[in-house]
């Protein structure tokens, strides 16, 4: 049974930050890069003492492939198990989780994850989202860790420069934010 769940991850354990390396790799045209957590280091008169620059460390997936996870992705949050993650006038992609907790002594135990990425046109900003052990009447990812997502995108973005679209097509509207 073991050799049977791992195919899927059921019995594997990543880190978070493994987890968010991946998924960006996936929408980064397939480019797996270096994780940091500083951008740059500055003075207090504002001169900067050191910056880090982005290193891909290898490529893990072809550009197409990486491509057709985005419109899957972008799916997900238009009309799938992410409806919960759309943010107005923003094409956002997404996927959404829910585990079991192996380490847990309730056999009912689960995370509760969404991982969204946007814009997905041109991916620059992902954010996952992971409840662990949620009481509430589901523990479906989509509807439990998509709309905390959305909600940090919705502020993210804006404060980050990307203005919304002026939606011509209703049908790609994003209309829960």
């Amino acid at each position: 049974m073991e050799l049977a769940s791992c195919s899927f991850g059921q019995s594997s354990k990543v880190s978070y930050l493994q987890m968010i390396t991946a998924v960006c790799a996936v929408v980064n045209g397939g480019n797996l890069m270096q994780p940091y957590v500083v951008q740059k280091i500055q003075a207090p008169d504002g001169t900067v003492l050191e910056e880090i620059q982005p290193t891909v460390k290898r490529r893990v997936i072809s550009e197409e492939t990486s491509a057709t996870m985005c419109a899957l992705m972008e799916g997900v949050v238009t009309g799938g198990t992410g409806t919960n993650a759309a943010v107005k006038g923003y094409y956002i992609g997404g996927k959404s989780g829910t585990s079991q907790k192996l380490d847990s002594e309730d056999e009912g135990a689960r995370i509760s994850s969404f991982v969204a990425v946007a814009p997905i046109e041109a991916p620059r900003l992902a954010v996952l989202i992971c409840l662990d052990e949620p009481h509430s009447w589901t523990t479906s990812g989509g509807a439990l860790s998509g709309p905390v997502c959305a909600e940090v995108l919705a502020k993210a973005l804006p404060y980050l420069g990307y203005a919304p679209h002026v939606e011509e097509d209703a049908e790609k509207a994003a209309a829960t934010f």
